[in-house]
């Protein structure tokens, strides 16, 4: 029997059917399939009546087309469907599958739509629906392996960094293979993530593909692999090689590479690096090292170039210049070290700085007092300490630094008492520009609140890159914030149960949101407000809200969406009956937060 003349058929039948029976008469490829459709009959009797089904048609008109059409459509479905075949030859082999490791999920349509839109689309605001993904745990979906992969390749670095950092990992070594098909050695950017994924999921099994990639890849390539060596003995020739590349980014990683041995030939190729032209390359790599060898290397060659320069009256020249720049970079491989020869080293050039003073020129001793404060404010506590008890001798450019010592090891108390005045200090007065004590107070002001300078108006503040101190500040610094009158710093000291701090925070927001037109402008006060728990939080929320419609601002509603999760549960009724007095594209951006929100345990 001859199917495939059947298939034909069928198809045609099909297209007839969707055109219109009033189509099919006449038409020239049913005609075709006439004469093919007779000469099967000969041998199946079957085929003949399909044949003059199919004539039937063809000589049809207007009246009768669309029942000979339908009666020719129900013989070539009835015979097609018993002469289907379910089965196919050969021998049964299972289909290969890979454990994930995890719990999948299923995410729901509202999510997973414009997850897939932002990873695969291009534009502004896709971060802030992939991290609001993530968080909810939306990648546990199997729907989601494939394009997140793709978003190894997006243009913007932040969405591939973010999706390679923390959504990859979820997957585990099931991934291997289709990172493995897509690699392109003489590619960038995305396959450059997609070789240091693999070999971070197989450092053994990857050995192979870093000499490839070091013979054949492209500069990019060939830097990532080089990222990876150094923590085997046979990776110390390659790297030794790699120092002699004219490109200085091949050369600044062979260096991270080396300073992770502690073998005598990588020491002898750090101390070159060191006394040549590429100690600026070799500063990094060394500073990370807690290798003792690599350290005592340093502290001979920094020894060295002090006692060239301290106590030394010399006129400005080029080479002076050169000589006092290369211990500044020594000091700097010297940084968060808190061992006994580090500390004593550096306290000795500390006590001596009195003879910096008669360093001059464009790079002095000033330059090298400042690097020193510094490098002790995150060294050991004796240092700290040292600074911290000196803070009254020190310079504004100084002072971050000290202040941040003193956090380190001494009580909040303490802290409050000593730096307080500082703030204090003709507070509200006009100050001459250059005044020390108001540079002073400016550098604590920076340093308490500075962090919120870094941050965006989706990030929350366990998000913002604050250092962690041992211990909290003195509640006093709030109360004085306060009467300073000082926005920034209340933002970041604010807590819930300071009626000033409240008062001062609403009545800053609702001055902001009069002049507001897109929610950049209250979105780090809203966000202030949230996080500490603020009695007016979701009041101001449903006005930013309102605002945001007023003006059409699709960025604020799409922010303001992601901050709904975080508001307590009692704010559920209010978002509830604010719902349907808005637009419906605003619905839509914003219920299913709310549902998060009213399901929140």
């Amino acid at each position: 029997m001859s199917i495939p003349v059947l298939t034909q058929v069928y198809d045609e039948v099909r297209r007839l059917s969707i055109a219109g029976s009033a189509l099919a008469s006449g038409d020239f490829r049913l005609k075709k399939l006439v004469a093919p459709l007779e000469q099967a009959g000969q041998k199946s009797p079957v085929f003949a009546k399909v044949a003059q089904a199919v004539q039937k048609v063809v000589e049809s008109n207007d009246a009768t087309s669309s029942e000979s059409l339908l009666e020719l459509s129900t013989l070539v479905n009835a015979i097609l469907y018993t002469q289907g075949q379910t089965g196919i030859d050969g021998k049964l082999e299972p289909i290969e599958t890979v454990d994930f490791g995890l719990q999948t999920t299923q995410t729901p349509a509202r999510v997973l739509k414009p997850l897939l839109e932002a990873l695969t689309s291009v534009g502004s605001g896709r971060l802030e629906v992939i991290k609001d993904a993530f968080e909810r745990g939306a990648f546990l979906d199997q729907r989601l392996i494939k394009p997140a992969l793709l978003a190894l390749d997006d243009p913007h670095s932040e969405i591939a960094d973010f999706v390679s950092d923390r959504v990859l990992p979820l997957y585990g070594k099931s991934i291997l293979p289709e990172l493995q098909a897509k690699l392109d050695l003489k590619g960038r950017s995305g396959h450059v993530r997609r070789l240091a994924f693999i070999l971070r999921l197989d450092p053994e099994g990857s050995r192979e593909l870093i000499k490839q990639a070091l013979e054949e890849g492209s500069k990019e390539i060939k830097i990532q692999a080089i990222e990876c060596l150094g923590e085997s003995p046979e990776d110390l020739i390659c790297l030794l090689d790699q120092l002699k590349s004219k490109s200085k980014d091949i050369r600044a990683a062979a260096l991270r590479g080396l300073a992770k041995s502690d073998r005598q030939d990588a020491i002898a190729a750090l101390r070159s690096a060191l006394t040549g032209d590429d100690i600026e390359l070799a500063v990094s790599p060394i500073r990370r090292s807690r290798s003792p060898l690599v350290r005592d290397v340093v502290l001979e060659l920094a020894a060295n170039e002090r006692d060239g320069l301290f106590g030394r009256k010399q006129k400005e020249t080029k080479e002076f210049s050169k000589q006092i720049k290369r211990f500044l970079l020594l000091l700097e491989c010297l940084r968060d070290r808190d061992d006994m020869r580090t500390e004593t080293f550096v306290m000795d050039c500390f006590e001596q700085r009195d003879a910096l003073t008669a360093i001059k020129g464009d790079v002095s001793g000033k330059d090298i007092q400042q690097q020193l404060v510094s490098i002790m404010a995150s060294g050991s506590k004796r240092s700290q300490e040292t600074i911290a008890a000196s803070h009254m001798s020190f310079s504004d450019q100084q002072f971050i630094d000290v202040f941040a010592a003193a956090r380190r090891v001494w009580s909040p108390k303490k802290v409050y008492e000593e730096f307080s005045p500082y703030l204090k200090f003709e507070s509200g007065k006009k100050t001459k520009k250059g005044d020390a004590s108001a540079a002073k107070q400016a550098a604590i002001v920076e340093s308490l609140s500075g962090s919120l300078r870094q941050s965006y108006s989706h990030v929350t503040h366990e998000q913002l890159p604050v250092e962690n101190f041992s211990e909290p500040l003195d509640p006093r610094w709030l109360d004085m914030a306060v009467e300073l009158k000082n926005l920034e710093l209340v933002q970041f000291l604010a807590r819930s149960d300071h009626s000033a701090a409240n008062a001062f925070l609403a009545d800053a927001f609702e001055a902001t949101l009069k002049k507001s037109r897109t929610g950049y402008e209250f979105a780090d006060l809203l966000t202030t407000m949230i996080h500490v728990g603020h009695p007016g939080a979701t009041d101001s929320l449903i006005a930013a809200i309102n605002t945001c419609v007023k003006f059409a601002s699709t960025f604020g509603l799409k922010w303001l969406g992601h901050t709904i999760p975080k508001l307590p549960k009692d704010a559920v009724p209010k978002l509830e009956a604010l719902l349907p007095t808005l637009p419906k594209d605003a619905i839509d951006l914003l219920h299913d937060y709310v549902t998060q929100l009213k399901n929140k345990s």
